[in-house]
């Protein structure tokens, strides 16, 4: 499951690409002016491995010194704050200072020359603070994901969720923080019940609903939200989607015999050019002179033309449980259309357009059962209903 901790990890690698993208772009000196001192230390930082620049060692001397009192004061406020609330934000920002020193230590020392002296870092042990906020963050935020998902809600039990993530950054292993996430999981997670009701009055075919229902929905699941088109016992639904079938109707066995006539030109020989006196003409070779004669060719066809056509009709309906509530209502419906054609011909059948000559040698095939047909008509509902789901999906929380 991809839950809310997962998005704030992308929004962090994000924000973290950004800064590299920043830091890549700009001097570590133009980075330090405008108050980015982590991204003037690191730029610094990376170009003092490579090569010892006095300048860049003049930066990040500066920027080191002024991001720790920016981080000092802020830590300052918050333990003044009193705010338990706070311990996570604390932890984060001994963190980076830790982080910020370790960063510069290989280098040291950096010699300054045209000032003759060391740059100055101040170094300290950052560990003590990092138990101690680690342990008292860990314990309020475990506390209160206790006491929300106390309040027995889904939009309680998914921010419960989310301080419980953060416990298990600390402490992947702190009390029963595994059972306490699943509970949350299971309290915020919204079950939807995807199923049929007939209200047709019509014996639907055995396999009918479980061939509609069979529809993948795992795509639509989200991180809150899961899709079943098979009820799970026991489990309780808070929401269900209702293939509401209203009316099932299949049109008689047709059978229409159709007689036509199909003609055609076609080549018969020649015939002689006379002049007037009723000589045959002759051409400038003293050749006799003659033009193509042809003939009407017809040939008589029959042909019997099959159809029958199932039409499914009704409502997809989006219900809330808890409420008995009917949030949206859409009217679905499909066919299904047989038709067959063969022929039988007398005459020439050379002279047939390409058509008809395909309807011949066949024969009337049987027609399908009204529950081959409904059956089909239900496969073309199934893709309907399953784009109407897709739009509707933000119905539920």
């Amino acid at each position: 499951m991809i839950f809310e901790f997962k998005n704030n990890m992308k929004k962090i690698i994000i924000y973290l690409f950004i800064s590299i993208l920043i830091t890549a772009c700009s001097g570590s000196r133009k980075l330090m002016e405008s108050g980015n001192y982590d991204a003037a230390i690191h730029k610094a930082v990376h170009k003092l491995t490579k090569k010892k620049k006095e300048k860049e060692i003049i930066v990040l001397e500066q920027a080191y010194k002024k991001a720790n009192e920016r981080d000092l004061e802020q830590i300052t406020f918050l333990k003044k704050e009193g705010n338990p609330d706070n311990w996570d934000q604390l932890y984060t920002i001994y963190y980076n200072m830790n982080h910020r020193q370790n960063s510069i230590k290989p280098l040291l020392p950096l010699f300054i020359k045209s000032e003759s002296r060391n740059a100055v870092f101040e170094l300290r042990n950052f560990d003590e603070e990092l138990i101690q906020t680690k342990q008292k963050a860990a314990e309020f935020l475990y506390a209160r994901a206790l006491s929300l998902l106390d309040k027995n809600t889904k939009f309680d039990a998914r921010k419960a969720y989310t301080d419980f993530q953060t416990v298990k950054k600390y402490y992947p292993n702190y009390k029963d923080l595994d059972g306490q996430i699943q509970k949350a999981i299971n309290m915020g997670t919204s079950y939807v019940n995807f199923k049929m009701k007939n209200n047709t009055g019509v014996p639907l075919p055995p396999n009918f609903q479980d061939e509609l229902t069979k529809i993948s929905l795992s795509e639509l699941n989200n991180n809150w939200l899961r899709y079943h088109a098979n009820e799970v016992k026991d489990l309780t639904y808070d929401y269900t989607i209702l293939v509401n079938m209203k009316n099932i109707s299949v049109s008689p066995e047709a059978i229409k015999e159709i007689q036509y006539t199909e003609s055609k030109e076609v080549p018969d020989g020649y015939q002689y050019v006379l002049d007037s006196k009723g000589n045959v003409k002759k051409d400038t070779s003293g050749n006799d002179i003659k033009l193509p004669k042809t003939k009407l060719v017809s040939c008589n066809v029959l042909e019997v033309y099959q159809n029958k056509k199932a039409i499914i009709a009704g409502t997809l309906d989006f219900i809330d449980n808890s409420s008995g509530q009917l949030l949206k209502t859409d009217p679905i419906s499909s066919e299904n259309f047989f038709e067959f054609r063969s022929a039988t011909a007398m005459g020439d059948t050379n002279i047939l357009k390409p058509e008809t000559k395909a309807k011949l040698g066949k024969r009337p095939l049987p027609f399908p059962s009204n529950f081959d047909m409904i059956l089909a008509a239900g496969q073309t509902l199934k893709g309907m209903v399953k784009d109407i789901i897709w739009s509707h999906k933000e119905l539920f929380n």
